[in-house]
């Protein structure tokens, strides 16, 4: 059996979730000649706790310095920094060219763009033992040229919306494939939710560095939803939120059962990561947006609000105001939304890079999927 490494880092989770689903996807492929697996070289060439400490960094900067984090990830979308980069990132290198070696794969995926400037140093686009490269984009809309200045066989987007500012960008419109974002299978069945229940069921996904995350689950508390928070790992940060709803909400720490919360959730209110976002998507559930870091997560949001599936509330009065109007006049604008949702993408986005897969390892020359 073929082991396709699916190649991935934790800046961001996006990346990370991307990854997980194509890895999944790719072992229940009926064809039954491959299987995937997860490999973070960030975390293998660093360490755990190095590896922990670079994406703590990251996620500090985004959430405590938006407008410096805008103005980099804008100098990355002009400028080649990505490439610039490579000889600070030599260990990294080294262990993918210790993975490419030993197991010489036909097919590698990645959902990291950092990773195919790496094999464009090891390989020019002609050599024949060079394997074919598929690229996840995990962002919507606001897509950061960094993504495609380096060669890749396939750049998978979440959507056409995506497709079409590649397309605009340069990216030959057959390298370009619209397929979805990739999620996990528990997230098919789409959600369950109606409208004109007797209390809405809403989940608070909280981000404990947003600075007013406690205020604006307090503020959604007293609207009486059906409400369930989840919190993350920080204990303080559960007790603060846990005392401010006062016992009208659930509050969850860390868990497992997002994408069963999503599906029972008649809406998602969250920040605009590339991870909620597409799930979101790829379960027909609305999103009230509630945190926009800038560069990726602005394309993100325009998904959303610009198709008519959410709106932002980015303060808690305004979360707590656009929430309560959703809801109001027999659920009229919840029903827009939810039209809407359901028309932007489904959750088929692995199981079509999983067929994609399997027609270019039984392929010679690189060909182009239907979707």
């Amino acid at each position: 059996m073929i082991e396709v490494p699916v190649l991935s880092a934790g800046f961001g989770e996006g990346h990370n979730a991307a990854a997980r689903a194509i890895v999944e996807a790719l072992g229940r492929h009926p064809s039954g000649a491959f299987s995937g697996k997860l490999h973070d070289l960030f975390l293998d060439a660093y360490g755990a706790e190095k590896a922990r400490s670079q994406r703590d960094s990251y996620i500090r900067v985004a959430n405590l310095y938006p407008r410096l984090w805008g103005c980099l990830y804008g100098a990355i979308d002009r400028l080649p920094l990505v490439r610039a980069s490579l000889p600070f990132l030599r260990p990294v290198e080294r262990e993918l060219n210790r993975l490419l070696d030993v197991q010489q794969p036909p097919v590698v995926i990645t959902a990291y763009p950092l990773y195919n400037y790496m094999m464009a140093r090891r390989w020019s686009v002609a050599d024949p033992a060079r394997p074919r490269l598929i690229t996840v984009v995990t962002d919507s809309i606001s897509v950061n040229r960094a993504w495609h200045r380096a060669h890749s066989d396939w750049y998978i987007t979440p959507n056409q919306a995506t497709a079409d500012v590649m397309i605009r960008q340069g990216v030959p419109a057959a390298k370009v494939l619209p397929f979805g974002f990739p999620v996990a299978a528990r997230l098919a069945p789409r959600s369950s939710a109606v409208a004109g229940e007797a209390r809405p069921r809403v989940l608070l996904m909280l981000n404990p560095g947003k600075r007013d995350a406690v205020e604006l689950a307090a503020a959604l508390s007293t609207l009486g939803l059906e409400l369930v928070v989840t919190v993350g790992k920080d204990a303080d940060f559960k007790a603060a939120v846990e005392q401010a709803v006062a016992g009208r909400a659930v509050v969850l720490g860390w868990t497992d059962r997002i994408p069963d919360l999503m599906l029972s959730s008649h809406l998602v209110i969250s920040k605009a990561g590339g991870a909620t976002t597409h799930e979101c998507v790829a379960a027909g559930v609305p999103m009230v947006i509630t945190q926009v870091i800038p560069g990726q997560e602005a394309g993100n949001g325009r998904l959303i609000t610009e198709h008519g599936a959410g709106a932002y509330g980015l303060t808690p009065s305004a979360a707590r105001a656009i929430v309560a109007s959703a809801f109001a006049n027999d659920w009229a604008v919840w029903k827009e939304w939810k039209r809407s949702v359901d028309g932007l993408g489904d959750a088929r986005g692995a199981e079509r890079i999983a067929d994609l897969v399997a027609k270019s390892i039984g392929s010679a020359q690189p060909v182009v999927a239907a979707s």
